[in-house]
C-alpha cells in the first residue's frame, strides 16, 4: 500500500513539472524591440531615425567631446538605450523606442502600448532642464515636454516657435504683433528662451527653460537705454511705450489707460505739503488724548493754587 501511495506521489511530481514547464513556454510572451517598431510604425521610425535621440550616439558633437573627456561609460548611460554600467553593453544606440515604450509583450497591437512620456523621465538625462522647468510657470501648470516637444522627431509640434506659443497664449500673441518688438523681428523667445552664457552642465542645453524674463533680457537689446543719467528713459522710448500700450484693450493691464505720460516734480512743494498734513494728523490723532489729560492736569493746578490765594 505504501509503495503505491509513493509510486502515485512520484508520478504525479513528474507529470506536473512537466506540464507546468511546457504550459509556461508556450505562454511566456514575445517581447518586440526598436528594431520591431518599423514593420509598422514606418513614418514614426522614420521621424526618429533622423531625430537628435536617434542620432544620441554617434553625433559628431557628442563623439567629440565624449573623446575630449576621456571617453567616460556614464554618457552612454543617456546617449545609448539599456546600458549596463556592470558590463558597458548596451542594448541600441540612441535614445530608443524602448525608452519611452517599455518592452511589450506579443498582444500588442490589440493591447494599447506601454508609453512614459512624463517630464520626470525627460529629467533623468536633461537634468539642469528640467530643474529649470520645474520651477517655472509651465511645470507648476503640469505643462509637460511632450506638450511642446514631438517625442519622435524632437521637433516642436507645432512647427514654429509662435505657433507653439499660440497653442495656450492666445491673446498675448495676438497683441505682440502690433507691438515695436514684433516690428523689429523679435519673437516670444527671444526673451523668454534665452541662450545661457555660462559652461554646459548636466543635459547640455544652452537654452534656459525657466521662461522668465530679466533685467539682463532687457540689457541685450537696451544696455544704453536702461540707465540715463537723470534716471529717466529717452523721450522716443517712452513714447515707443505709450504708443505699443495704445494697440491693447481699455481694459487690458497693460493699456494705455494705465500708463502716465507726464513726469511728476522731484521736489514738488505739493508732495511735501501733503506728507506734512499727514504726518500731522497721525500725530494728532494719537497724541489727542495725552494733550488732553496734560491741559486737565494744567487748569486743575491753576484752580488750585487760586483757591489756596
Amino acid at each position: 500500500m505504501f509503495k503505491r501511495i509513493l509510486m502515485g506521489v512520484t508520478f504525479a511530481l513528474i507529470l506536473g513539472f512537466v506540464t507546468f514547464a511546457v504550459t509556461q513556454a508556450q505562454t511566456e510572451p514575445e517581447v518586440y524591440g526598436s528594431d520591431d517598431c518599423g514593420d509598422c510604425h514606418e513614418a514614426v521610425t522614420a521621424q526618429w531615425e533622423n531625430s537628435v535621440h536617434g542620432h544620441a550616439s554617434v553625433a559628431e558633437g557628442f563623439l567629440a567631446a565624449w573623446a575630449e573627456a576621456g571617453n567616460p561609460q556614464e554618457c552612454l548611460s543617456c546617449h545609448t538605450t539599456g546600458y549596463n554600467p556592470a558590463t558597458g553593453t548596451y542594448n541600441k544606440e540612441g535614445v530608443a523606442c524602448e525608452t519611452c515604450h517599455p518592452s511589450n509583450p506579443a498582444e500588442h497591437p490589440q493591447k494599447i502600448m506601454q508609453t512614459d512620456i512624463s517630464s520626470r523621465l525627460c529629467g533623468e538625462c536633461h537634468v539642469d532642464t528640467f530643474a529649470e522647468w520645474e520651477t517655472s510657470v509651465h511645470g507648476q501648470e503640469e505643462l509637460t515636454c511632450a506638450r511642446c516637444h514631438n517625442p519622435h522627431s524632437n521637433e516642436l509640434r507645432q512647427g514654429s516657435m509662435q505657433d507653439t506659443c499660440r497653442t495656450c497664449h492666445k491673446e498675448e500673441t495676438h497683441f505682440f504683433t502690433f507691438t515695436a518688438h514684433a516690428e523689429e523681428g523679435l519673437l516670444c523667445t527671444d526673451c523668454h528662451l534665452g541662450t545661457k552664457s555660462e559652461p554646459l552642465g548636466n543635459g547640455h542645453s544652452q537654452i534656459s527653460h525657466t521662461f522668465a524674463v530679466g533685467t539682463e533680457t532687457c540689457a541685450t537689446c537696451h544696455k544704453e537705454d536702461m540707465h540715463m543719467p537723470d534716471g529717466s528713459a529717452p523721450q522716443a522710448q517712452a513714447e515707443a511705450m505709450v504708443l505699443e500700450a495704445s494697440f491693447l484693450p481699455a481694459d487690458h493691464p497693460e493699456s494705455n489707460s494705465n500708463v502716465s505720460t507726464t513726469q511728476p516734480s522731484v521736489n514738488s512743494p505739493f508732495n511735501f505739503a501733503v506728507l506734512a498734513a499727514l504726518i500731522g494728523m497721525a500725530f494728532g490723532l494719537v497724541g489727542s488724548p495725552w494733550l488732553e489729560k496734560w491741559q486737565a492736569k494744567l487748569r486743575a493746578e491753576q484752580y488750585g493754587g487760586r483757591n489756596e490765594q
